[in-house]
């Protein structure tokens, strides 16, 4: 057996081994995206000012 068939099977083997956990953090990721949408939509001048608020601290962090 070649050095590329080894790879390629062991590829296989991680994908096999992780896919499901992979498949479980973008279900939770899209669920998480959709709740941060809808409370943007909910309530926009609140996000934005939470917007505001955090660019104006992590700019004056970064200005440190």
């Amino acid at each position: 057996m070649s050095t590329t068939d080894v790879l390629h099977e062991k590829g296989r083997e991680l994908q096999e081994r992780f896919a499901p956990e992979i498949e479980n953090a973008k279900r939770e990721l899209d669920s998480l995206n959709d709740q941060v949408v809808g409370f943007i939509k909910r309530r926009p001048v609140t996000s934005l000012v939470i917007a505001l608020t955090a660019g104006f601290v992590i700019g004056r962090i970064a200005s440190r």
